[in-house]
């Protein structure tokens, strides 16, 4: 194989066996090139991932106080209709890996309202999950089967969670805790 320099600054391969006469200018990218426009690709993608896509943050709020709403954090939760209102019982069980969101990859309820003092008791029904507070208010660990994991909340506020693994398809969920004031479903 034998090359030559143009004058255009490219190099002209010749040699190759299946054509001898092939004189088509081919470009050569030096070690440096091809590293520096690598890490322009990197910086790239990292400023792209910093301005948007994650639903943890406090973009998307129609309160106008900053804080994602129940209904914005699940939007693609498939099994949420309503936030269910389960205040002045002093514990409730939320199923861990229920039907929903294109498999077992549900919270049931998806949403939940209870009164400070409240202890929630996440039950694993079905596969690998965890339960993970987006203000890391609590957190099951890694991926598990066949497990329970409680929290007891006593501050009033609202607690947005979510699957680690299934986050992405909507294994999401919310509790809202709020004083008893004989409040309705949401």
């Amino acid at each position: 194989m034998t090359s030559r320099q143009t004058d255009a600054g490219q190099t002209l391969v010749r040699g190759d066996e299946k054509s001898q006469n092939d004189q088509t200018p081919r470009h050569t990218v030096s070690r440096r090139q091809l590293l520096q426009s690598a890490s322009g690709i990197l910086v790239i993608g990292s400023v792209a991932g910093c301005l948007g896509g994650d639903t943890r943050g406090s973009g998307g709020d129609s309160d106008g106080d900053g804080k994602t709403s129940v209904n914005e954090w699940l939007a693609n939760t498939g099994n949420y209709e309503s936030l269910r209102d389960l205040t002045g019982k002093t514990s409730v069980t939320v199923k861990v890996g229920d039907q929903g969101n294109a498999g077992r990859n549900a919270f049931a309820p998806a949403a939940i309202r209870i009164t400070p003092g409240t202890t929630v008791t996440w039950n694993w029904v079905d596969g690998y999950h965890n339960v993970v507070a987006n203000g890391g208010e609590f957190d099951s660990g890694n991926p598990e089967q066949n497990m329970t994991f409680e929290h007891t909340f006593e501050s009033p506020g609202t607690y947005l969670y979510y699957c680690e693994p299934h986050e992405s398809i909507g294994m999401k969920g919310a509790i809202v805790v709020e004083e008893a004031t004989g409040g309705s479903e949401n």
